[in-house]
């Protein structure tokens, strides 16, 4: 859900001193007052994507630019929560032909005449190679869920695929939804994708193409004229990193960026940004949850007590009115409240503080006589990390470790640049706890697999998103069941019970689900906020100037 604001109605915090503005590279300032520049836009983010093969990990929100402009899925999801088709001819389902009746055979037709963007045809060839890319063991995939149901993948012709999956697996139209394709020409004979040189420079069938990439500054695309929906409406795309929130809130103020998004706004300037003369607000309810990740695989984080017992001593709901300003909403999942599978049976343990020492106390955690807890001569002293220049994300970390400090636990902040903290940093679980927000990997579906399913830890696997290290054997027996389940009633139980273990374990402790402000310039057109998704570009191709 997504609404335009120009004058909020509530009250917020005087303004923070100090939000000025930075200049672009040479050539790519936009003064406030100069003409607008019409063959292009300028999305300001303050989180820099450094990996551009769509196959491997990704930075949700960041890495989703690079992805929209360069490359297409089978289908696409747009803001009304519709599948439409992308390189497909249609979206498959059983009033078309495209799913059998017990959902095992899905049949495929591809819209001919594509191109990549190097001018090779695009066909069912390079959608075999996608899926094979996937299944290769060998390779770090974001998620290999629903794919490793597929029994049989069968090429009819360059424009026709037909496949078998071993047993139902619901959220497929999801899976492929999140899986844009790749170049078989150009990638079958790499012998370690994981490291390829296209992952820097690649190439496909999207709106755009890669020109350059300043890195730490800007990346650069140009409008691919032979793109298959129709050539986007500007020339030129950049996407600039600054990676002070502030700093480029000012920068969205003065018009140096046209748009501003993912962090977006400031929570303490909505009602300010909302009174700009120019500008509109858009207010979009994301689909992630920000939480704190512990790694479950640190000898201090492994027993689930002690995670217990620092999730339940937080000041969750101070966090979101004081620091958010009411605009997060409570969750005790990794599901917003508002999603159809929410468990609202979970009750909030949070914060109290005197069970959470009982707890570590319990735990063999005793305080010390410096007022730190220990075990066998051990400090419970750990750190925690986020995007540095995030303000908000700055004073819940400062609120969370007052919280923690009254039991006897000292956390340090330690923060670094996007590129840095949601690099390997976080993929190889090098993290002690992390704060973060994250969606559901399947789109909307509540499957949770590729978070937190035993075989989904990539630093043992080499693939998944599970970075928290987490192992349960009934939380993996129920994410298997849920994905097969057709009842909405019985998925609905299922993850409920699944909701129910992690909130009781915590190997992610739930803050809020999130909401953004996003501040665009009133003539930019096109830019359709979308609920359903994390990636604001999603139809870049449509965006232009009025």
């Amino acid at each position: 859900m997504t609404e335009t604001m120009h004058s909020p109605g509530w009250s917020r915090r005087g303004v923070i001193a100090g939000a000025g503005g930075l200049l672009l590279p040479a050539g790519l300032a936009t003064p406030a007052l100069a003409q607008q520049n019409t063959d292009r836009i300028i999305l300001g983010m303050t989180q820099e994507p450094v990996q551009f093969n769509p196959l491997l990990y990704v930075n949700s929100g960041t890495e989703n630019v690079p992805e929209a402009c360069m490359f297409d899925a089978l289908w696409d999801i747009d803001d009304t929560g519709t599948f439409i088709p992308n390189l497909a001819a249609a979206v498959p389902s059983g009033e078309n032909g495209g799913i059998s009746s017990g959902g095992l055979i899905w049949k495929i037709a591809l819209k001919p005449g594509v191109k990549w963007s190097d001018g090779h045809a695009f066909t069912a060839h390079d959608v075999e190679f996608t899926y094979q890319t996937i299944m290769n063991p060998g390779v770090a995939v974001r998620s290999r869920g629903g794919f490793d149901l597929i029994k049989t993948f069968k090429v009819v012709d360059d424009l026709n695929i037909e496949i078998e999956l071993s047993r139902a697996f619901v959220p497929f139209l999801w899976a492929w939804q999140n899986m844009h394709i790749v170049p078989k020409h150009l990638l079958a004979g790499e012998a370690n994708i994981n490291t390829a040189p296209f992952n820097t420079r690649p190439v496909g069938t999207g709106p755009f193409m890669l020109r350059s990439r300043t890195a730490g500054s800007h990346t650069i695309y140009e409008r691919n004229p032979n793109y298959h929906r129709g050539p986007s409406k500007v020339r030129q795309f950049i996407h600039k990193v600054v990676p002070d929130q502030l700093v480029l809130y000012g920068q969205a103020r003065t018009g140096e960026v046209d748009y501003m998004a993912l962090a977006g706004v400031p929570n303490d300037r909505w009602d300010e940004a909302g009174k700009i003369a120019d500008r509109d607000m858009l207010i979009l309810n994301s689909p992630n949850v920000q939480f704190i990740y512990f790694n479950c695989g640190k000898p201090m984080f492994a027993d689930p007590k002690v995670r217990r017992a620092l999730y339940i001593a937080c000041e969750m709901q101070k966090s979101i009115d004081d620091v958010y300003f009411g605009t997060y909403q409570r969750t005790l999942s990794y599901l917003s409240p508002a999603h159809w599978a929410y468990n609202a049976a979970l009750v909030d343990e949070t914060p109290n503080p005197e069970l959470a020492s009982r707890l570590l106390d319990e735990a063999g955690w005793t305080m010390g006589p410096d007022n730190v807890r220990m075990k066998n001569g051990e400090k419970l002293h750990f750190t925690m990390s986020t995007t540095a220049g995030n303000p908000s994300r700055q004073a819940t970390e400062a609120l969370f470790q007052q919280n923690w400090k009254r039991i006897g636990v000292e956390m340090e902040i330690r923060n670094m640049p996007a590129s840095v903290v949601w690099g390997e940093y976080t993929t190889r679980s090098q993290f002690d706890t992390l704060l973060v927000a994250w969606d559901p990997t399947v789109g909307l579906d509540p499957d949770y697999t590729a978070r937190a399913h035993s075989k989904q830890i990539p630093v043992q696997t080499g693939v998944g998103s599970n970075y928290t290290q987490y192992a349960n054997p009934e939380v993996d027996r129920l994410l298997e069941l849920g994905v097969t389940q057709t009842a909405t009633a019985d998925r609905k139980a299922t993850y409920a019970k699944v909701q129910e273990i992690l909130l009781q374990e915590v190997p992610f402790a739930p803050q809020g689900a999130t909401r953004q402000a996003h501040l665009k310039k009133k003539p930019l057109q096109g830019v359709k906020p979308n609920s359903y998704v994390t990636d604001i570009t999603w139809n870049v191709q449509d965006w232009g100037w009025a």
